[in-house]
């Protein structure tokens, strides 16, 4: 076979699988702009009478049924917070990991990346009672802690692998110039690890954004709903308003399209730091 033939075979296999990838956001994005009626009509791709009828029902504020701009705010409240402190504890300990030596400081590492192996809901029951010793039910202090818990394992060893990448040379020559750890950390190695920071930032973004489970558990109160828990009530035992489900998820996924976007050449490189030590 020569290159050529290879070369189409690759370009068709990637064209495929883009299309699995896209093909459920465009049919989300078609849906949305269907009335009630059509959607329970033959599947089509284009609507044949297009509605912003889910986007005004959806965006209605105050309405008892759809607080969509609530549990909008709350789900950004929770998903900046979560990626401030996931960011912020994730780098100190990756430094932390990266450049000091110390006993059981393998064992440490693997411990850490072991806990991601460990399935959440496992984990429901005694978050659930430590938030409500806490007193944390019914907040959304209680879902940053949760989420927070969750991110900082793979965020803690990606960013280690990103400062593997960085030459020790540069901590050397800081200290001789009487630079202490944490200055040395805060003026000349922070600034070098943009792309891994913003590739971890959006990982606990997506990952406090995206979440459920706990939210569902944790937060019961109408106004503290996040906003895949306010979608998955629109879900009725007799009859759901699809056209609503899908402008929501339509609205609530554009975001982090936008931040892929915008974010990829970073998102690359600092997923691929670790990959070779200097």
């Amino acid at each position: 076979m020569n290159k050529k033939a290879v070369r189409v075979i690759s370009v068709l296999l990637v064209c495929v699988v883009c299309l699995f990838a896209v093909f459920p956001f465009v049919w989300i994005l078609s849906t949305s702009f269907k009335p009630a009626e059509e959607i329970y009509q033959t599947p089509s791709l284009v609507p044949n009478n297009p509605t912003l009828e889910g986007y005004r029902n959806i965006l209605m504020s105050g309405a008892r049924q759809f607080d969509f701009k609530q549990w909008l705010s709350n789900s950004v409240v929770v998903a900046l917070i979560t990626t401030f402190f996931s960011l912020a504890i994730a780098s100190l300990g990756g430094y932390g990991l990266s450049r000091f030596r110390f006993g059981g400081r393998k064992m440490l590492s693997y411990s850490i990346l072991v806990t991601q192996v460990i399935p959440g809901s496992l984990l429901i029951i005694p978050l659930y009672v430590i938030m409500n010793t806490l007193g944390l039910i019914n907040t959304l202090t209680a879902l940053v802690l949760a989420y927070t818990t969750f991110a900082l394992p793979f965020c803690t060893w990606m960013m280690k692998g990103f400062f593997d990448t960085i030459p020790k040379s540069l901590d050397e020559a800081a200290v001789m110039d009487g630079c202490g750890h944490f200055q040395t950390f805060i003026q000349i190695i922070a600034p070098l690890t943009v792309p891994g920071l913003l590739a971890t930032g959006l990982f606990s973004f997506i990952n406090g954004w995206n979440e459920y489970l706990f939210a569902s558990i944790l937060v019961q109160r109408y106004n503290k709903w996040t906003i895949t828990v306010g979608l998955a009530s629109f879900v009725g035992q007799y009859s759901t308003n699809w056209a609503a489900v899908m402008a929501g998820a339509t609205i609530i996924t554009v975001p982090v399209i936008l931040a892929f976007l915008f974010l990829q050449k970073y998102l690359v490189s600092g997923m691929t730091a670790g990959a070779v030590k200097q």
